[in-house]
């Protein structure tokens, strides 16, 4: 009996100490993965080596690089995306950013300007949807058509813009500059040098009739108009250079 017990005894012991050899490995094997993982972390295993930025035509790429360096030049794991879209969208041409890694050592940025319509007031550029930014005249894009207007008009000013270049579009030419003053009075100077007064009222009228008679009687002479007065409810004046 005594012989019996003590072999059983001797097997609950084997089996024991294999579990317990098999708990300690296990807790083994995660503890190096978590050291593992803190070292990559804390270290510069993965530094970042390549930046790709598309879709940048007006931000000054020097600028960029200047802004994007300190935020880059560090681990994979450490590199905070929302950061580096932050700092961009403080560029005033950048309208939209997105940023993402790209594993082991890339970072990968994509960046929507914005899309400017005209000149506004000398003091900035106007979008299409009618938001007014600031950035450097340098980075203008050329042959933009000039709005001087009062403040909260640019709305307003582009839905005529849009209407009156569609019904000049025979006369091939351009809205060079877009006036609407403070009394309400439009005023617009073609690109090809000839200035319309359309008064305050019945502006896509006066238009109309402009696009109708300017082949008699403008033509091939444009160049020799000073202005056309359009404020006649039956007709029209020219003013001629000479």
């Amino acid at each position: 009996m005594m012989i019996r017990r003590v072999a059983k005894n001797y097997k609950d012991i084997k089996f024991s100490w294999k579990w317990a050899a098999k708990i300690f490995s296990f807790a083994a094997f995660i503890y190096c993965v978590s050291f593992c993982i803190h070292q990559i972390r804390a270290g510069s295993y993965f530094q970042i080596k390549e930046v790709k930025i598309a879709g940048v035509n007006y931000t000054d790429h020097n600028e960029i690089q200047n802004v994007l360096k300190p935020l880059v030049n560090q681990d994979f794991f450490k590199v905070e995306v929302d950061q580096i879209k932050q700092r961009l969208l403080q560029f005033p041409w950048v309208s939209e950013v997105a940023v993402r890694r790209v594993w082991p050592e890339s970072i990968n940025i994509r960046v929507i300007e914005k899309t400017s319509i005209a000149k506004w007031n000398d003091a900035g550029l106007l979008t299409t949807t009618g938001e007014i930014f600031n950035p450097k005249k340098n980075t203008y894009p050329t042959n933009l058509p000039q709005f001087k207007g009062p403040p909260g008009t640019q709305m307003q000013m582009l839905n005529y813009f849009d209407i009156i270049d569609s019904l000049i579009s025979p006369l091939e030419c351009k809205i060079a500059e877009l006036e609407l003053t403070d009394a309400h009075a439009w005023h617009i100077t073609l690109s090809n040098g000839i200035k319309l007064n359309l008064g305050y009222k019945d502006i896509l009228t006066r238009m109309g009739h402009f696009v109708k008679v300017y082949p008699k009687i403008v033509g091939s002479r444009a160049s020799r108009v000073e202005y056309v007065d359009l404020r006649y409810s039956n007709g029209l004046a020219v003013h001629w250079k000479t």
